[in-house]
């Protein structure tokens, strides 16, 4: 049998190709009889419709799967209704979004099957059954009648080694390269064992069963990357993008990757970055990672006021640990990336403002400071909902995610809260202004012409991502030097 994977990204950008419809798609074909392949929208947004029944007509599926965040769920809903008015294939939706709200989407007309876990497994006993749902583990399903059947659920796949390397062969890779400069993604593990409030993590873990921490094998990490420079170094591949939600958990496997890494000569080819963890930073951490290739590192603050962090987002990190870990990561040299979160319930003008300063003192290469966006199952969802603060149309139900669905906290409106996001975003980019003339002089400009009349237009970037993405863009060529 055939099934199309099909990646709703026919709003807004991502820069990587996504992980999860890669590995499902090589499960399928490397571990079954039947044929995967996937469609992906990022460069065909303005003819998706078109391209998508160009991509169902020539495959011809049996079945046609979605993998879905919550911000995407709107674009899939709208995508497989447009597959049913042409098409009578079956449908099933999978990924996060699913797992934590099975019962808004399988009452959707145009959902056949949901996935309710991970979805290698699933796949494998859907298709080998002919799309017979009954008793395949891990799905819910429509009968004759149109009655929701659930099945039971399935356990998590404990062994990821036992998994094939993702296939990124129908992603327009070289197109990619050119928007995140040079990079491709990579997995060391699934899972993460914290509970911050705001994330999808702590949710997901109460509806799945099995071991919910995963950590790769360092033997089977260093064979996927000697795969990836055979694959795309010649291609433009330069650099590795680790999604792992915190690489150094296990600092035993970071010390051993890194030296696994080195004795291949990887780090020569090489170089790649990381999500930490304030309280996980150490000296010999970041010193190891460094000195083996690793560039960049990107760490959660979320917020400079104690009580917001540690309370309400349940960080559980004092700022003795922040501060202690943007020194080390300065001392080596490493890129910065931090995110606060503004638009907590119970934010004010005044610790909105301790994010601000915080940031400012931390000084780091790149600051993201987004709004809270409430995810479903999560904690702080709940205290939004609690105290009123939620969009009312659509959000509620999850039908629709918008891109600041916090309407207001309890103590600030949210005129408030854009002004410090602004105030952020000015800062940005005046620090990126004068980094970049700092670094190129005149073909700064010329670079921000190229952004403006190019990447702008074709991938419709906002206007201070031209100063960050050039600026990055001279860091990377810096590195790749050395």
């Amino acid at each position: 049998m055939r099934i199309l994977l099909v990646e709703p990204n026919i709003e807004g950008y991502a820069l990587m190709p996504s992980m999860a419809l890669a590995t499902l798609k090589s499960f399928i074909n490397s571990k079954t009889e039947h044929k995967a392949e996937i469609a992906d929208f990022i460069f065909h947004k303005r003819d998706w419709q078109k391209y998508l029944k160009h991509k169902i007509e020539k495959f011809r599926p049996d079945l046609i799967g979605f993998s879905v965040m919550s911000f995407d769920y709107s674009q899939a809903r709208k995508m497989a209704k447009f597959i049913k008015r042409y098409y009578d294939t079956k449908i099933i939706f999978g990924g996060v979004h699913v797992i934590l709200m099975p019962e808004q989407t399988i009452k959707n007309e145009e959902v056949d099957i949901i996935c309710t876990c991970e979805g290698e497994y699933v796949l494998k006993d859907l298709l080998d059954k002919k799309l017979n749902c009954r008793n395949v583990k891990g799905v819910w399903y429509k009968n004759e009648k149109k009655e929701v059947i659930k099945n039971a659920n399935r356990k998590l796949i404990e062994e990821l080694d036992e998994l094939p390397f993702p296939d990124f062969e129908d992603y327009e890779l070289e197109k990619y390269f050119l928007i995140n400069n040079n990079h491709l993604p990579i997995m060391g593990s699934r899972g993460c064992p914290y509970a911050c409030t705001y994330c999808s993590n702590h949710a997901i873990k109460k509806k799945l069963e099995g071991k919910y921490v995963r950590i790769r094998s360092v033997d089977s990490m260093i064979k996927e990357i000697e795969l990836r420079i055979k694959q795309y170094y010649n291609k433009g591949m330069k650099y590795l993008f680790f999604y792992d939600d915190t690489f150094i958990l296990d600092k035993n496997f970071v010390f051993d990757f890194c030296k696994a890494f080195k004795e291949k000569g990887f780090d020569k080819k090489i170089k790649w970055n990381v999500n930490v963890r304030a309280n996980l930073v150490t000296d010999e951490i970041i010193k190891t990672m460094k000195d083996a290739g690793c560039y960049e590192v990107r760490m959660g603050v979320e917020a400079g006021n104690n009580s917001i962090r540690n309370d309400l987002y349940k960080r559980y990190m004092t700022e003795e640990q922040i501060y202690n870990a943007v020194r080390i990561i300065k001392k080596y040299g490493l890129h910065l990336r931090v995110q606060f979160i503004v638009g907590a319930p119970y934010d004010t003008i005044e610790t909105m403002n301790e994010s601000y300063v915080m940031a400012k003192k931390i000084n780091a290469d790149y600051t993201l400071f987004p709004i809270l966006m409430p995810l479903p199952e999560t904690e702080i969802k709940d205290i939004c909902e609690k105290e009123n603060l939620i969009e009312k149309k659509g959000f509620r139900d999850s039908y629709t995610m918008f891109t600041s669905p916090v309407s207001r906290t309890k103590y600030a409106t949210m005129t408030e809260i854009k002004r410090v996001v602004n105030k952020v975003r000015n800062y940005q980019i005046k620090k990126a202004f004068l980094e970049g003339v700092r670094m190129k002089n005149i073909k700064f400009f010329l670079d921000l012409f190229l952004f403006l009349v190019y990447y702008k237009r074709k991938y419709d970037l906002e206007i201070d991502n031209a100063f960050r993405f050039t600026v990055n863009k001279y860091y990377l060529e810096k590195i790749s030097k050395k």
